[in-house]
């Protein structure tokens, strides 16, 4: 014999399935779901800029969006610091894989040699920046390498190498070894921060819990 629940908890649970409070909060919750995650890309887009300004700019839209997106998920120590936290670990991992998957895709390359390699001190071991030549259209064009692209200790002055520049002078210039596009680590990282801030982001919308928004 099934026995229908009755009492005050039942009478509470009713009217909040009844109450209007949830069916206006989706609309909140469906734009959090999907503006979020295309903030935190666009910071991170703008991020791999060579522009000073637009690196403050990123990181300051960045730190208002995760503020915003993590009140209106709750306040205090709980979902909305989960996904104030993951958004900023998805802001730092996305940006570099647009890069490497944009200048894959539509970096111009080039042969070229290695024109001079300067190595400095810097905190944590040795740097190294290659300056690399072009010759094409009639003119010699010179660029800097850093060896977070690719100038490392295996390239040598009047090596014949490949450099991939973006036609948009959006990103830095890079060789041809260190272009490869995006590695799987890099996607699959992205897609597990984003599936868990997304889920942090329904939890705690749609928790039972005061309404601030």
């Amino acid at each position: 014999m099934k026995t229908v629940a009755s009492g005050p908890q039942e009478k509470e649970r009713v009217r909040g399935l009844k109450s209007p409070e949830s069916s206006r909060r989706w609309p909140t919750t469906l734009g959090l779901v999907m503006l979020t995650p295309l903030a935190v890309a666009g910071c991170g887009w703008l991020n791999q800029s060579r522009g000073v300004l637009l690196l403050l700019v990123s990181a300051f839209l960045l730190l208002l969006v995760l503020v915003v997106a993590g009140a209106m998920c709750g306040p205090g120590a709980g979902p909305g610091t989960c996904v104030a936290i993951l958004g900023f670990a998805l802001g730092l991992f996305v940006g570099p894989a647009l890069d490497d998957y944009v200048l894959d895709q539509r970096g111009t390359r080039y042969e070229a040699v290695i024109a001079d390699v300067e190595t400095y001190h810097r905190k944590h071991g040795e740097g190294r920046t290659c300056s690399v030549a072009r010759s094409d259209s009639g003119r010699t064009l010179t660029y800097e390498v850093g060896d977070s692209s690719g100038c490392d200790n295996t390239v040598k002055p009047a090596q014949h190498v490949t450099l991939v520049v973006d036609p948009e002078d959006w990103l830095p210039p890079r060789l041809g070894t260190d272009v490869n596009g995006l590695s799987s680590g890099h996607a699959w990282t992205c897609g597990g921060l984003l599936a868990a801030m997304e889920a942090c982001i329904l939890y705690g919308r749609l928790r039972r819990r005061p309404r601030f928004f």
